[in-house]
C-alpha cells in the first residue's frame, strides 16, 4: 500500500475518532463539582473510563488497518507477516485494555 494511502486512511480514522467518541459517552463528562458522586473519584473514574475507551478505538483502527494490509499484500511473505503481527498486536492491545478497565473500575469502586 503506497504511504500517501495509508496517510489519507490514517488522517481520515483521526477525524473520525471524535465523532465516534462523543456517540460513546464523553458528552457527560463534567468538571469535578459536576460529577455524579460530586468527588474527585467520580471525576477519576470519568476520565480513566475515556482514555480506556479512546485507547480501544485506536486498537481496534489498529486493526482495521492490518486487515487493510492483509489483504492488499498480494502475496508477499514478508507484507502478510507485517500485517498478521499488526492484527495480533491490536487484538492483544485490545485485551490489555479490556482487563485494565476491569481492575481500574474494581479498585475505583472498592475506595470508600
Amino acid at each position: 500500500m503506497p504511504k500517501k494511502r495509508l496517510l489519507t486512511l490514517t488522517v481520515l480514522g483521526l477525524l473520525v475518532i471524535p465523532t465516534v467518541t462523543l456517540a460513546a459517552g464523553f458528552s457527560t463528562l463534567t468538571p469535578f463539582t459536576g460529577t455524579s458522586s460530586g468527588t474527585l473519584i467520580g471525576a477519576i473514574t470519568n476520565i480513566v473510563n475515556a482514555l480506556l475507551t479512546l485507547a480501544a478505538v485506536v486498537a481496534a483502527v489498529f486493526v482495521i488497518i492490518g486487515g487493510v494490509r492483509y489483504i492488499t499484500a498480494q502475496g508477499d511473505e514478508d507484507a502478510v507477516a507485517a500485517a498478521k503481527n499488526t492484527v495480533i498486536y491490536a487484538v492483544i492491545g485490545v485485551i490489555v485494555i479490556a482487563l485494565s478497565a476491569v481492575i481500574i473500575n474494581f479498585i475505583i469502586t472498592a475506595i470508600p
